[in-house]
């Protein structure tokens, strides 16, 4: 796998060098600022399929870094390793944030980065299928792009929306927390509302344009809070909110549907989308947690809901306003 490690320490370098090459990854190229990454990539004759970066860095940061990279269309999904001595939570919120796919500190233990960077070569041979970079770059932008259907069960990237990111990614940063970061965190399961139904009858631009709206509803209903959102497949969200007194699902759902309704969405074909969002309980990570057990919360999430809406039918109104538009009036 071609790696790129960033950091403008040579020690640094070297024993990323060391460790990559004690788990099987020779031939490591390396950096030591921003700019002279930037080169590299720009230069490579192959594109880079990791980078390791380190968050503290003259001129340009990390994650100024990761977020320049971010927006090459060729590293749109490429694994995004940090790599640093920086473990309070704006550092990890602003590293996911960017774009970052996981996290490591230093001192780290060459085994572990080992296996962080296994999972990375993981990802890349499953989106890469044998194809030419050329075929990958395409199917890429068609993907960013809406073109190409995926299965309804599938996740999905949310593009341009603010604390969105992808579902591998949020279990990495909930992995990264401490328990301090995660004594005030709160998951949410969020259902978009005959999700299957919309996706049957809509083109693939439209379902993933539904979705993107769907999930700036969300992030505009916890706003107020730090937060990250993922589409975990199957026409469900997952949220994780800090904060220890926290506002109400029911809150969180009537501010969501308001906002949803005052979009006044339509598909490509004019026809008015009506979007609904079924908040479910909190699944609260308390001090006693560690990270794994919050990725499960994430997961015990997802079953609640679902089994909330199986149980019961979610009752439509059948005279008046919808429950969520009383917040319009009052």
């Amino acid at each position: 796998m071609r790696i790129l490690a960033v950091d403008d320490d040579d020690l640094i370098l070297e024993v990323l060098t060391e460790a990559m090459a004690a788990n099987g990854h020779e031939g490591v190229v390396t950096a030591s600022s921003a700019e002279a990454a930037c080169r590299m990539i720009d230069n490579a004759a192959e594109p880079f399929e990791c980078f390791l970066l380190d968050i503290q860095m003259p001129e340009v940061t990390g994650i100024e870094l990761c977020r320049a990279i971010r927006r090459m269309p060729q590293h749109a999904l490429t694994p995004i390793i940090m790599v640093t001595a920086m473990s309070e939570r704006q550092y990890i919120n602003a590293a996911f944030a960017a774009g970052a796919t996981d996290y490591v500190t230093k001192p780290f233990d060459a085994l572990e980065l080992g296996a962080r960077v296994g999972m990375a070569e993981r990802l890349v041979l499953e989106q890469s299928r044998a194809r030419s970079s050329s075929e990958q770059v395409a199917e890429m932008r068609a993907e960013l792009e809406g073109q190409r259907r995926v299965a309804f069960a599938e996740p999905l990237i949310i593009e341009g929306v603010d604390g969105a990111i992808g579902l591998v990614n949020l279990e990495n940063y909930l992995l990264q927390l401490s328990r301090g970061g995660l004594f005030s965190t709160n998951i949410f399961a969020v259902k978009l509302a005959e999700a299957e139904s919309l996706y049957a009858r809509t083109t693939p631009s439209d379902f993933r344009y539904a979705l993107a709206d769907a999930a700036e509803a969300i992030a505009s209903a916890v706003s107020t809070r730090e937060f990250f959102i993922s589409y975990a497949g199957g026409g469900v969200f997952v949220a994780a909110v800090h904060g220890r007194e926290i506002e109400s699902r029911e809150y969180f759902e009537d501010v969501a549907n308001v906002a949803l309704y005052e979009m006044d969405l339509s598909d490509s074909k004019g026809r008015r989308l009506d979007l609904r969002l079924h908040f479910g309980e909190p699944v609260r990570v308390g001090m006693l947690r560690s990270g794994s057990a919050a990725v499960e919360a994430l997961y015990v999430a997802i079953e609640r809901i679902e089994d909330s809406l199986r149980d019961k039918e979610v009752r439509k109104p059948q005279h008046g306003k919808a429950p969520w538009l009383k917040i319009l009036v009052s």
